[in-house]
C-alpha cells in the first residue's frame, strides 16, 4: 500500500498545477476523488498525502492543500505552505442548493440537486436511489457535473419523468440510503466527501465517508434442468414459432455488440459473460442471442458489473416468462418500461408467480439493469418493442435455458 500512495502522491502533485486554473467546484470534485484514494491505502493515507503536498511547497501545491481542505480535517490552515492562495479559495464550501428534483426513467429512480457557490457557479449532483431487499433503498452510481447535466428533462423524448422537491426532503433520502449501502460503488466512493459537504449544507450531517469495498462476485445459481426444460415448454405452448428475424436487424445487432467488445462498452459485458464466451466470428444471429442469454443464465459473473450480477440473481425464469410471454403477444408497439414488464408478469396466465407491491420496485430495477441493451440492439425504440424484438427475444429465453442445460460448448439452438 505504501507504493500505491507513493503514486497516488506523485500523480496528485503532478495534476496540481491545473487546479489554479479551475474553479472551486472542481477544485472540490478533485479533493474528494483525491482524499478518498488516500484513504484507500491505510488509516494515515489521507495524513501522509496533506505531508507530502506541505513538503512540496509553491502555488500548485498550495492549491491543492487548500482543496483538500475543504473535503477533509487536517490541514493546518497556519501553515506558509497555504501560501499563495489560488484564486478560488473563498469560494470553497460557499454551495447552497436552489433546486431537487427526483428523477424517474427506465433505470430506475434518481435524486438530483443543484447547487450554486458565491461565484455564481453552478453544478449539479445526480444521485441513483437503488431499490434493496428490505423495501429501502441504497446509493448506486454518484454524478457531479455542469447544469446542462439536466438538460435532458426539457426534452419529452427522454424518458425521464423529473418531479421538484424539496431538497432538504431529498437530502434526508440520501441519508438514509446512504447508511443503508453495504457496498458503494466507485463513483460513489470518488464523490462521497463532496456530496456529503453539501448534505451537509442541506442540514444532515454525521454521515461517514464511504470506503471502496471490493464487491465480492456470488456464485452462480445452481442449474435446475427440469425447470429450465419445463420453462421451455412453457414457452414453446403459449408462443410457438415466432419466426425467423429479420436478417439486417440481426446483422446490426450484431455489429453493435462487437463494436462494444472492441471497445470494452459497458453493453460488453454480457458477451463476456455468454457461454464460450462467444467467438465474435461466429454467425450475427449466435453472437446476439448470446448476449441476451447471458441476461437470462449467465455462465459467468466475473464479467458482469456489480448492478447486472445482482440484477440476474433477482430475476427468476417465471419473470422472464411473463415479462416475454405478454409483450410478444402484445406485438410490436407495446411498452417495455420495466414498470410495464412487471405488470406483464402479474397479467401472465402461464406463470402462477405475482410480485407483490412490496417487490415491484425491486424487480423493475433489476429489469431496467438487464434490459439495457435492447435499445442499442434495436430490440425497442423509445421504451417500445420492435417486430425484431418480438421475434429475438423469444429465442434469447431459449437460448439461455438450454445452454444452461447442454453446458459451455453447446451449439446456439435455434426456436
Amino acid at each position: 500500500m505504501e507504493d500505491l500512495l507513493d503514486s497516488i502522491i506523485s500523480d496528485a502533485l503532478d495534476q496540481a498545477a491545473e487546479l489554479l486554473e479551475l474553479d472551486a467546484t472542481r477544485a472540490e470534485v478533485w479533493a474528494s476523488d483525491l482524499t478518498a484514494l488516500a484513504a484507500e491505502t491505510g488509516p494515515d493515507g489521507i495524513s501522509r498525502l496533506i505531508a507530502a503536498l506541505v513538503d512540496a511547497g509553491g502555488a500548485a501545491a498550495a492549491a491543492a492543500l487548500w482543496a483538500v481542505h475543504s473535503m477533509v480535517d487536517g490541514v493546518d490552515l497556519g501553515n506558509p505552505s497555504l501560501e499563495p492562495a489560488p484564486g478560488w479559495v473563498d469560494d470553497l464550501c460557499t454551495s447552497t442548493c436552489e433546486a431537487g428534483w427526483l428523477l424517474d426513467e427506465r433505470r430506475g429512480v434518481s435524486a438530483a440537486l443543484r447547487f450554486v457557490d458565491r461565484a455564481d457557479e453552478r453544478h449539479v449532483l445526480v444521485v441513483d436511489l437503488v431499490p434493496s431487499g428490505d423495501g429501502g433503498e441504497r446509493i448506486g452510481e454518484v454524478a457531479v457535473g455542469p447544469p446542462d447535466l439536466l438538460d435532458a428533462l426539457e426534452d419529452a423524448a427522454s424518458g425521464i419523468a423529473a418531479t421538484e422537491q424539496a431538497p432538504p426532503e431529498l437530502a434526508v433520502r440520501i441519508a438514509r440510503a446512504w447508511r443503508s449501502t453495504p457496498e458503494p460503488t466507485s463513483s460513489f466512493v470518488a464523490n462521497g466527501r463532496l456530496l456529503r459537504a453539501r448534505l451537509s449544507s442541506l442540514g444532515v450531517d454525521e454521515l461517514d465517508a464511504p470506503v471502496w469495498i471490493e464487491p465480492a462476485v456470488p456464485d452462480l445459481p445452481v442449474p435446475d434442468p427440469d425447470a429450465d426444460a419445463w420453462a421451455v415448454q412453457v414457452l414453446d405452448r403459449a408462443l410457438g414459432d415466432t419466426g425467423t428475424p429479420d436478417a439486417e436487424a440481426v446483422a446490426g445487432a450484431a455489429a453493435v455488440l462487437r463494436a462494444a467488445a472492441v471497445a470494452d462498452d459497458r453493453l460488453a459485458q454480457w458477451l463476456a459473460a455468454s457461454e464460450g464466451p462467444v467467438d465474435l466470428d461466429e454467425p450475427d444471429l449466435n453472437v446476439v442471442l448470446a448476449a441476451l442469454a447471458a441476461a437470462i443464465a449467465p455462465a459467468r459473473m466475473e464479467p458482469l458489473a456489480a448492478d447486472a450480477r445482482r440484477a440476474v440473481l433477482e430475476l427468476e425464469w417465471a419473470d422472464w416468462l411473463g415479462a416475454i410471454i405478454g409483450i410478444v403477444r402484445a406485438g410490436a408497439g407495446v411498452s417495455v418500461d420495466p414498470v410495464d414488464l412487471v405488470d406483464q408478469i402479474n397479467r401472465c396466465h402461464e406463470v402462477t408467480s405475482v410480485i407483490p407491491k412490496a417487490d415491484r420496485a425491486r424487480v423493475a430495477w433489476a429489469f431496467g439493469v438487464v434490459t439495457e441493451p435492447w435499445e442499442p440492439l434495436g430490440i425497442a425504440v423509445d421504451n417500445m418493442l420492435t417486430e425484431f424484438g418480438s421475434r429475438v427475444l423469444p429465442l434469447g429465453l431459449r437460448t439461455g435455458w438450454r445452454a444452461k442445460r447442454q453446458g459451455p460448448g453447446a451449439e446456439t439452438p435455434g426456436p
